[in-house]
């Protein structure tokens, strides 16, 4: 009796313990990949804003809290603050025109008729469109002597070139390639709306933009809500359009952050300053994420 108690008890503990451990077992993969391309990068790189580092990276000179400090440095350049404010015009203009376009999509294709599935495809397709693609063409269609916009406006506008329209020209072709994603959230949130809240509101009498303000937009809020921050996050990590439209130029009209981190780095091989952008940079959509999280209650109806 003694031993079978012993070897109950000896399973029981056995059990207990894979019980435990399968959870984190099942995880085990999804953490081995975010440790490895996630949170080692992310504590790398807290630790070389912390240096200065010669030209291939490697950091030589710890200087954080002395005067050669990455971080006080940039807060005394004039140019950091202006890529800031830069960044900032950009994301709210891309972030605001992404769903704006999205949700008028959505709405021009939320009853069926002839031709609305070709319309929604179009309404779609910029997802399936790469960044570097879009920005060729749009380099071409922009271009100030046979660019096809110029053609049609009778104009010879340097778009690009110009600083009173690079940052409009970089931003509007950002939103076209967001609108595609926005599209298809806002319209599968879109279907989800019960029929018989618009039937109800007929009868009170609403019209279509009564029944829009009133009905549709508080029932899709949360998808709104979920693609005003990814239009935000997508829009701070924008980089290959600046990159291959206008290279942060004329002057600082769209030199944003990311574009900033690139050219510490990779033109003026100072990664301790380009370490630091990124520390701040990733402060910055920290900061504006719980903002939006806080606000989630007063303006998302679940």
């Amino acid at each position: 009796m003694k031993v079978s108690k012993k070897i109950r008890i000896a399973s029981l503990g056995k059990k207990s313990i894979l019980n435990i451990s399968e959870p984190y077992l099942f995880l085990l993969p999804a953490l081995t990949v975010f440790a490895l391309f996630l949170y080692y990068p992310f504590i790398r790189t807290m630790y070389l804003s912390a240096f200065l580092t010669n030209k291939v990276g490697k950091p030589k000179i710890f200087a954080a809290f002395t005067a050669n400090d990455n971080y006080l440095a940039l807060f005394r350049d004039p140019s950091f603050w202006a890529s800031i404010v830069v960044t900032f015009q950009f994301v709210i203009i891309v972030a605001l025109g992404g769903l704006i376009i999205g949700l008028t999509t959505s709405l021009l294709t939320e009853k069926k008729y002839f031709g609305s599935s070709i319309t929604a495809a179009v309404y779609a397709m910029p997802i399936a469109i790469a960044s570097a693609a879009a920005s060729m063409s749009f380099k071409m269609i922009l271009h100030p002597t046979i660019g096809l916009l110029n053609s049609l406006m009778g104009t010879q506008i340097n778009f690009t070139g110009d600083s009173h329209y690079a940052l409009a020209a970089v931003a509007g072709m950002t939103i076209w390639l967001t609108s595609g994603i926005n599209f298809i959230f806002i319209s599968a949130g879109l279907r989800g709306v019960p029929a018989e809240l618009y039937d109800s509101a007929s009868v009170d009498g609403a019209g279509y933009w009564k029944k829009v303000f009133n009905v549709t937009l508080p029932s899709i809020s949360p998808t709104l809500f979920f693609q005003v921050i990814i239009n935000v996050i997508g829009a701070f990590q924008s980089f290959s359009q600046i990159k291959l439209l206008t290279e942060g130029g004329p002057g600082d009209a769209t030199n944003v952050m990311v574009w900033s981190i690139y050219k510490d780095a990779f033109r003026n091989f100072r990664f301790g300053s380009a370490a630091a952008r990124s520390i701040i940079l990733f402060l910055i959509v920290l900061t504006i994420t719980v903002i939006q999280f806080r606000f989630e209650k007063r303006s998302v109806n679940y």
